[in-house]
């Protein structure tokens, strides 16, 4: 043979990838690498998951999160040009550990490939930041909400309440309604000035900032900020 062919099945005439024809590479070789086991961070109260050192909001059920961090972690051979990931129903074994079943196909130069994988996945159950922040009520900032009537109806509470975004609510760590209006502690200071700008710039209201409980914390001076809005 005097041309390029391959060294596996001895076709002529055919591109290459390296020694190998497509047919002969996609048989003998790996085409998606992913881990025999993996480990996922959850927080059990809000289901945000940890990922790179940073929790992440969860965009659907712990199964969900399992499955987009199982397909985040696989590898492909550098000549795929497609490729499809299904994955199966969770199962656990005897010892309970998780685990997914995936079937990947595509294909190389146009040769179908179809490899099936089995990961197992551990999930380690804690508090996020924010959980942890919430139960211990701790807050930067404080909206109270107030009218100029007197005491505050629940029509202009719930209208207030209107512009929380999911964000707003999910940083609030407590809501005190006292007999002049209502208190809304919030984890986030920026979240909270955030909501206000927002409420500030569409409805006309009396808007006072105040500083309370202030001190040197790390050398820095430290306090909580007061929003006082009347309608």
């Amino acid at each position: 043979m005097g041309g390029k062919f391959c060294v596996m099945c001895g076709k002529e005439d055919v591109k290459l990838i390296g020694r190998l024809c497509p047919s002969c590479y996609v048989k003998s070789r790996e085409m998606v690498r992913v881990p025999r086991s993996m480990s996922i961070t959850v927080c059990r109260i809000c289901g945000s998951r940890k990922l790179k050192g940073k929790w992440v909001a969860p965009r659907g059920d712990i199964s969900s999160s399992l499955e987009e961090e199982i397909i985040s972690a696989l590898e492909l051979d550098e000549h795929v040009q497609e490729y499809h990931v299904d994955v199966g129903q969770m199962w656990s074994d005897t010892h309970g550990n998780n685990h997914f079943p995936l079937r990947i196909s595509g294909s190389v130069e146009g040769e179908r490939f179809d490899e099936t994988k089995d990961v197992m996945v551990k999930v380690e159950s804690t508090l996020c930041d924010s959980c942890v922040k919430r139960r211990g009520k701790y807050y930067e900032a404080i909206i109270q909400l107030r009218s100029r009537e007197g005491n505050l109806g629940l029509d202009e509470k719930r209208f207030f309440e209107s512009f929380f975004s999911r964000e707003d609510a999910e940083n609030l760590s407590d809501v005190v309604e006292l007999r002049e209006g209502v208190d809304y502690y919030f984890i986030n200071r920026t979240v909270a000035k955030r909501l206000v700008a927002k409420f500030a710039s569409e409805v006309k209201v009396e808007m006072k900032e105040s500083y309370q409980r202030e001190r040197i914390k790390r050398g820095k001076r430290d306090a909580k900020l007061v929003i006082s809005l009347r309608l």
